[in-house]
């Protein structure tokens, strides 16, 4: 339990309470590597959203603001992305343009509104609050409204992800004791534990063809990569190193994976194919990326 409050549930407890060139990549190998990544670095000072141009190796900030930006998460056809921010003294989620621009609030609540995933119609959002008291899941519509809490339990629900074809949404939960990773229906039905045990299961991400539940887990002694079935079967470990590797996710054509790594000596950013193999580390900075959000 210790690990995941320096990690993911800290993120939250601290948001209530308040590349580079992809072809660059030091010691591993240097490849291209199609479409943006968005990601969070405090490289200016403070944490902000940053986008690079695969193509080009060209790294665009998007966002300037003395609070804190995280969490960044790109609509299905990559015209907007999704974030959180503490720009007006409490966490709530925005949504701008590709290039940064028209930033919206689209939560305005006495808890804090963090961890949005699109759906993949595009129509709605899924997100973390504790504005009823405790970390839930809801959704809402893409400019605010009509939102809805799924969850009510009485332990923390957080870090939702949709799947690919809208019926389900996946989520990280304490409800068993330590973090698990469950499944229930978009309306918040069926909630079904997928990882159950003491290792932490959290982060869980679904691959694009929806086969696959992408997460990370301390279940080897540290934070590693790993890959299972929707149902909890044939679970792959990805990454093996004695560093924290965290906050995966699928490239959008399902045949990569980038994730956090501070084997380097410093949180970056890499990718690595879908069987572990082909590293690359894509950013590479003095001070920490993280959370990436890949589109095309």
């Amino acid at each position: 339990m210790v690990k995941v409050l320096n990690l993911t549930i800290t993120i939250l407890v601290i948001l209530t309470l308040i590349s580079v060139p992809i072809a660059c990549c030091g010691p591993h190998e240097s490849v291209a590597i199609q479409g943006k990544t968005a990601f969070v670095s405090d490289r200016d000072g403070n944490w902000e959203i940053y986008a690079i141009e695969n193509d080009s190796g060209n790294v665009i900030r998007l966002t300037e603001n003395p609070a804190d930006d995280w969490h960044p998460s790109w609509s299905p056809d990559g015209s907007k992305i999704a974030f959180d921010s503490s720009r007006d003294g409490k966490w709530e989620i925005y949504s701008m343009d590709a290039d940064g621009s028209n930033q919206i609030e689209l939560t305005n609540t006495s808890g804090a509104n963090v961890d949005p995933s699109w759906s993949p119609d595009g129509n709605k959002i899924a997100f973390s609050s504790n504005r009823s008291g405790n970390w839930e899941i809801f959704t809402m519509d893409v400019n605010g409204s009509n939102q809805m809490q799924l969850t009510n339990n009485s332990t923390l629900d957080f870090r939702p992800s949709w799947s690919p074809d809208g019926n389900r949404i996946a989520f990280s939960s304490t409800r068993n004791g330590d973090e698990d990773i469950f499944v229930m229906d978009a309306n918040g039905s069926n909630q079904i534990g997928i990882t159950n045990g003491s290792p932490l299961d959290i982060e869980p991400l679904w691959s694009p063809d929806g086969s696959k539940l992408l997460f990370q887990s301390d279940r080897s002694g540290n934070w590693e990569i790993y890959v299972m079935n929707t149902n909890g079967s044939d679970m792959t470990r990805l990454t093996d190193n004695p560093s924290e590797d965290s906050f995966p996710c699928w490239s959008p054509d399902g045949t990569k994976i980038a994730f956090c790594s501070d084997r380097d000596g410093n949180m970056e950013i890499y990718t690595i194919n879908t069987d572990g193999t082909g590293l690359i580390r894509i950013t590479n900075d003095p001070d920490y990326d993280w959370c990436p959000s890949w589109t095309r």
